[in-house]
């Protein structure tokens, strides 16, 4: 009789875990169907200098600040910001996720990776902000004239050029009290234009 109830305890608790897990997974995949868009940026630095005070003529001078010479002829140019992401569920299923790894990545390059530890939640036709930390080395991507002269036309060309960024996220699901990795990335891909780029520096100089 005990063992009994024993098997009748384990199979509910698989069966309630089973039901959580689907419930994660359906929250994962309206997740995947929303809308994103970095609305804003916090404390954006490049090498310990305030981007704010680069912005010139709707693009960034990088050689307004001499603390950026020096660590240019170090090879290195740390960017610390926190980019927030705004998230919109056009769905009718409520999309969310516990916890997850992401990686930012422009075109086939990483620009920076890390960890997001917090309940992320939208009901179906509402919206939510996420913080993104930043922090990475864009040395690589000036580090050459030819490089240099793509970001500079980018940014002021009258032409309508677009920039390829993709958000990779691995979410991590609860199975009671255990987290287990969901198997893979999650790749959200997002096309930025220069125009979309040029008005988000000008909000960051007011």
């Amino acid at each position: 009789m005990k063992s009994q109830v024993s098997l009748y305890c384990i199979s509910v608790v698989i069966f309630l875990s089973s039901c959580g897990i689907n419930q994660q997974v359906k929250q994962l995949k309206a997740l995947e169907k929303c809308k994103y868009e970095i609305v804003s940026a916090d404390s954006v630095y490049l090498a310990g200098t305030d981007v704010s005070r680069l912005v010139s003529n709707n693009t960034i001078d990088l050689t307004s600040a001499p603390s950026l010479a020096f660590a240019y002829l170090q090879r290195s140019l740390p960017l610390k910001a926190t980019l927030n992401l705004s998230v919109k569920n056009p769905g009718s299923t409520t999309a969310g996720i516990n916890q997850f790894q992401y990686i930012l990545m422009l075109k086939d390059k990483e620009l920076t990776s890390g960890i997001i530890n917090q309940e992320i939640r939208v009901e179906p036709g509402s919206s939510t902000t996420v913080p993104i930390k930043i922090g990475t080395d864009i040395f690589p991507f000036v580090s050459t004239s030819q490089s240099r002269k793509a970001l500079t036309d980018f940014f002021s060309s009258k032409e309508e050029k677009k920039a390829a960024f993709t958000l990779k996220i691995k979410p991590t699901l609860s199975l009671g009290n255990e987290k287990v990795q969901f198997p893979g990335y999650i790749s959200l891909d997002k096309v930025v234009t220069n125009k979309q780029m040029s008005d988000f520096i000008n909000k960051m100089n007011r």
